[in-house]
């Protein structure tokens, strides 16, 4: 199951470039016209079969026409490769290469946050703040409370912020520009709405409408996160959540008194 869930995500939630969808399309007619060159050609036929001879049978004397554009179309395709899929994939590649640790940083804070909101939504429909303690693989470890959550919307900020002032954004795919931009004005107003229900979080039950609006956000977040996290082949899956077994500021001041 866990191996399906990881093929379901990774197929619908890895951005495809600029530079993939093109060689996408042209693979396809790539194989059209490698089918017509198949046919006009004077190979015999491997079967002997009545559909592989409507297929792929033509007459030495027919007309060649379709199998000529077929050699072109080929020839075009591999120029097209060298001369400009190979060279797109590399510039592609390094331009989000330059914002790799600001990726990682925001994939971390995203499951943050995310582990965070789900957390507090432990019960339908009641929404209470808990200070935890998480374990992530890649041996990360941390702790949630309100000054670190707080901490987490501002650093998300930051983190887009600076992908999007980073002079080669400008020059990057545009479905990568069109991913970042949206996701900015995805948390953006994300962060907003959750962070102005914190005066409601505690043992009062939240309204329907707004357990189901946040749960919708979570999910949303979660696959910005994912799409973060192909790019950056960098996922970061929570091992542990325990109680947290610190102590607060205020605890800490009053034993040193």
């Amino acid at each position: 199951m866990k191996l399906i869930k990881k093929i379901k995500a990774f197929l619908t939630k890895k951005i495809i470039y600029d530079y993939q969808r093109t060689l996408l399309k042209l693979t396809g007619v790539m194989l059209v016209a490698t089918f017509f060159v198949v046919r006009g050609s004077t190979i015999p036929l491997v079967m002997d079969s009545k559909i592989v001879y409507w297929l792929f049978y033509s007459e030495p004397a027919g007309d060649k026409t379709l199998y000529s554009i077929g050699i072109s179309v080929i020839a075009a395709y591999l120029f097209y490769l060298i001369q400009v899929y190979i060279p797109e994939k590399t510039k592609t590649k390094k331009q989000i290469l330059s914002f790799s640790i600001v990726h990682r940083h925001a994939i971390y804070l995203l499951n943050q946050y995310v582990l965070a909101w789900e957390k507090f939504l432990e019960e339908k429909g009641r929404c209470k703040f808990q200070n935890f303690e998480y374990k992530l693989n890649y041996k990360m470890t941390g702790v949630i409370t309100k000054e670190i959550y707080e901490e987490t919307i501002d650093e998300l900020f930051v983190c887009l912020n600076k992908v999007i002032d980073n002079p080669e954004f400008n020059d990057c795919d545009s479905k990568y520009k069109e991913f970042i931009l949206k996701s900015k004005y995805k948390i953006e107003g994300h962060l907003k709405f959750m962070d102005d229900q914190f005066p409601r979080w505690n043992n009062e039950t939240l309204l329907a409408n707004d357990y189901e609006f946040i749960l919708s956000l979570i999910n949303e977040l979660k696959d910005i996160q994912l799409k973060l996290s192909y790019i950056e082949k960098y996922y970061l899956e929570v091992l542990e959540i325990r109680p947290y077994g610190g102590k607060s500021q205020v605890q800490k001041m009053a034993e040193s008194l």
